[in-house]
């Protein structure tokens, strides 16, 4: 196969490998090894406490992993979430966990694994195929729902909280680990499109009927105070007078009035107005109450940036946020409330009908001829002077009524002059001073008791849930073949359920990485400060230099600096590699050695060694011969003993042999010196030079290579 062949290929992104895997549909789970340099693991469902989620087998996530030089792995593989219903996980007390009628409910199920030699990528939720976030809506609950409503016969939570769930937007994680010579460049991404608390307070429900109750009251004590008998006395007798002269005008004779009647009647409806307010949802920054349901919702977006969050950020638990949560609560409360309430009910008190009948008879010498009824129609608000809408109408009946009715434009201006006044006077009787505002008073003692019963509302979210968002701690697989050293994960979101007791801990959409740095090149072959011996220093040498890189790695090697004459190969399955230099000189000499995976190029590792001439290796010299014993006069002496031979010297340069001694002496009688076997002192002493000589040329040698 041709080198170009067999380099890596580095992903030009992460879901180009991802896509690459997962063709042809979802592989079967991958298995971890000990020699994996990558491994990934998406899962959308995980978690401990009473309930160990992470061995339950119908929510295993996706998982692959890759060895060194090894083949791509990796699956996408979404939950089935129809199996939430079905598995029949419980907790304590018989409550179910997951699934449309447990504690936890999910809207999204992917879950990615995908590994290559390079790199790693797992993904769970909202994502695509090739484990890519997909932007999802913030909807409640659109990502996954925990019911806590369950949870709460555990506390005494009477009156303040009656239901309690917590709604999540489209949830995400995604995680990925890049291999490098120097560790794994690692990123992590996660998504909570929305967080929302919904509560249903009977405190809030009960302050809706008791507003209703109030003013419901109110209507029927102003309007029945309106009516009361005698309220009228004194404005019939001042239109006795007016009218009787009105009627005489008519020429007809002396008629008179008898049995004149007066009723007033009002229509104050203080308690169909309210209804209005508390039919609507008052917002106040993050919450939202509906008086009329009793529904509270805490908007968490609002408070928190929920997708760049640092890592564990559990939500509910900042004094400064949970103030921000009471305050506003308090501000719909005591603040808006009680605006819409004097608003309201102002308008509604100047809308008030106000309806005054006056009945007379009319007599004609004493026999009753036709009767009169002066009908005036107002409002509070007319009569209180903030509207001119008062209306006079005159009507007869009998024989004379058609004629009584050419009467209203003389009636007309007692409106003004004495009917209006006298109304405006009952009126004002009746509601005192500032009617609304003392109204409004009386309402906030019940609104501020609400506000007191709602303060431990966090308080009990907080015992009932713990939720983590961007979760990074204790980083581990639930593959059970897989090594978790060195892993990396990120939730999206951790729900601990009743954390004081460890109910149970449910991940939510959980992605975990692992990558192992790449081999390192190294040089195991020739040993630092190796020799390589040539016959003469006109011979050269091949010298082969083998390592060790990470399997599949472009390896180039040079040799004393030279680029052009590099040597390059690529490192086999088990991650070894030779190159050879054919032809070295004798002289000293580096190979440096690098490694290139993709974009990435190793730190070098380099040896030094030597090409030398074989140095010339002389013979030792024989040992001399002992001299032989001086004779006698006249008396030959002995023989001295035979010298030892000389070693043989190296080829062309052959080293001395030792001298057998003679000794002879000639001891003759005319008395001459005996032989001392001195003459062999000159062969020692060139035995000797040449020795040396050999010797210094061979140190010679070593001094120039090092």
């Amino acid at each position: 196969m041709p080198r170009t062949a067999q380099r890596f290929a580095l992903r030009a992104g992460a879901t180009a490998t991802v896509a690459a895997v997962i063709i042809g549909g979802a592989a079967l789970p991958a298995h971890a090894a000990a020699s994996d340099a990558t491994q990934a693991e998406g899962r959308l469902i995980a978690g401990s406490g009473t309930i160990d989620l992470d061995d339950v087998a119908a929510l295993a996530g996706s998982f692959g992993a890759t060895a060194p030089g090894g083949t791509a792995a990796g699956q996408s593989d979404p939950l089935d979430l129809s199996v939430l219903d079905s598995i029949g996980i419980n907790v304590p007390g018989g409550i179910q966990l997951l699934g449309q009628n447990g504690l936890v409910n999910v809207g999204v199920a992917g879950q990615v694994a995908a590994t290559d030699t390079t790199s790693a990528v797992a993904a769970a939720g909202a994502v695509g195929a090739d484990g890519t976030i997909q932007v999802g809506p913030g909807t409640p609950g659109a990502g996954a729902t925990v019911n806590l409503t369950p949870l709460l016969g555990d506390l005494d939570v009477d009156g303040v909280v009656s239901e309690l769930s917590v709604g999540l937007g489209a949830l995400s994680a995604r995680a990925e680990a890049d291999r490098t010579f120097a560790g794994a460049d690692v990123t992590t991404d996660y998504q909570v499109a929305g967080a929302q608390v919904r509560l249903v307070s009977p405190a809030v429900q009960q302050l809706v009927g008791t507003l209703d109750t109030t003013l419901g009251t109110t209507d029927d004590t102003v309007n029945a105070a309106l009516g009361e008998d005698g309220r009228t006395t004194e404005l019939t007798a001042a239109l006795l007078g007016p009218v009787t002269d009105a009627v005489n005008t008519l020429g007809l004779g002396a008629l008179t009035l008898d049995d004149t009647t007066a009723q007033l009647t009002a229509d104050v409806d203080l308690q169909g107005a309210v209804s209005t307010v508390t039919q609507q949802a008052l917002t106040s920054g993050p919450v939202t109450i509906d008086l009329s349901s009793g529904v509270v919702t805490i908007d968490l977006a609002q408070l928190y940036t929920l997708n760049d969050l640092p890592a564990n950020t559990t939500l509910l638990t900042d004094d400064t946020i949970n103030a921000q949560i009471t305050g506003a609560i308090s501000d719909i409360l005591t603040e808006q409330l009680p605006a819409l309430l004097t608003t309201t009910l102002t308008n509604a008190l100047d809308a008030a009908d106000v309806q005054l009948v006056v009945d007379t008879g009319v007599d004609l010498l004493g026999a009753d001829v036709a009767g009169l009824t002066l009908t005036v129609d107002t409002t509070v608000g007319d009569l209180l002077g903030t509207g001119d809408g008062a209306t006079l109408t005159v009507a007869g009946d009998g024989v004379l009524g058609p004629v009584l009715g050419a009467l209203d434009p003389l009636l007309q201006p007692l409106l003004g002059s004495t009917i209006v006044p006298a109304l405006t006077g009952i009126v004002g009787d009746v509601l005192g001073g500032d009617f609304v505002a003392e109204t409004v008073q009386t309402l906030l003692e019940t609104v501020t008791g609400t506000v007191t019963a709602l303060d431990p509302l966090l308080d009990i979210v907080n015992q009932l849930v713990s939720i983590t968002i961007n979760s990074q701690t204790a980083p581990a697989f639930t593959e059970p073949t897989a090594d978790p050293t060195g892993a990396t994960t990120v939730r999206a979101v951790r729900v601990q359920l009743l954390p004081a007791a460890d109910l149970a801990t449910v991940d939510l959409a959980t992605a975990t990485v692992q990558a192992d740095p790449f081999a390192g090149i190294a040089i195991t072959s020739p040993e630092d400060g190796t020799d390589y011996a040539v016959p003469t220093d006109d011979d050269t040498t091949d010298v082969p230099v083998t390592g060790t890189a990470e399997p599949g790695a472009d390896v180039d090697v040079t040799l004393d600096g030279d680029d052009a004459g590099a040597q390059s190969t690529v490192a086999d399955e088990d991650g070894t590699w030779t190159v050879t230099f054919p032809g070295v000189a004798v002289g000293d000499h580096e190979a440096v050695a690098v490694e290139t995976i993709g974009t990435l190029v190793s730190d070098p590792d380099s040896v030094t060694f030597a090409v030398a001439a074989a140095p010339v290796d002389p013979g030792t010299p024989g040992t001399p011969g002992t001299p032989g014993t001086p004779g006698t006069p006249g008396t030959p002496g002995t023989p001295g003993t035979p010298g030892t031979p000389g070693t043989p010297g190296a080829p062309g340069d052959g080293g001395a042999g030792g001298g057998n001694g003679g000794g002879l002496g000639a001891g003759a009688g005319s008395g001459t010196l005996a032989f001392t076997g001195a003459e062999v002192l000159p062969l020692v002493l060139l035995a000797g030079l040449l020795l040396a000589a050999g010797g210094g040329t061979l140190l010679a040698r070593r001094l120039r290579r090092a």
